[in-house]
């Protein structure tokens, strides 16, 4: 009985739309789509909230990245992306985590992937980019699978 509680404490799938629900140490909150940023970017500079409105749809990109910052054992994320985007729903809907706008290496790698995206460089090579430079003074790299080479 205790690891089914545990487990669905740790669940977030069951939010409504404009709710929020505290998971370890971050918030997440869920909005109607990608276009509607949460409520708890309000406040917040518009650089971080320009972040956001722009990891939400490099997921193909921001999966493939490693985060640094120690979140993989701490907040069970698999790659740059979970620090921003919890989930995106079929329906639309999107789960957003408040990781992402409380670190800056998070908010860094994002930035600098999306930003040598934007200069022409492949998924792979962006990822060898974050890996090189991160590699010594960071935390553990989250287990991100490396994008394939076409």
């Amino acid at each position: 009985m205790w690891i089914t509680f545990l487990s669905a404490c740790g669940t977030s799938e069951n939010l409504a739309v404009g709710e929020q629900k505290e998971v370890g140490f971050d918030i997440r909150e869920m909005t109607a789509s990608a276009h509607a940023l949460p409520s708890f970017l309000m406040n917040a500079h518009e650089d971080i909230a320009n972040v956001y409105a722009m990891t939400v749809h490099e997921e193909d990109l921001l999966e493939h990245i490693p985060c640094y910052c120690g979140c993989g054992e701490s907040a069970r994320h698999r790659n740059v992306f979970d620090c921003f985007v919890h989930q995106k729903n079929d329906d639309g809907t999107v789960i957003w985590d408040n990781h992402g706008m409380k670190c800056g290496v998070c908010l860094d790698i994002a930035v600098e992937s999306i930003g040598l995206k934007e200069q022409g460089a492949s998924p792979s090579e962006i990822r060898e980019a974050i890996d090189e430079k991160y590699k010594e003074g960071y935390a553990t790299p989250t287990k991100t699978p490396v994008p394939e080479t076409t």
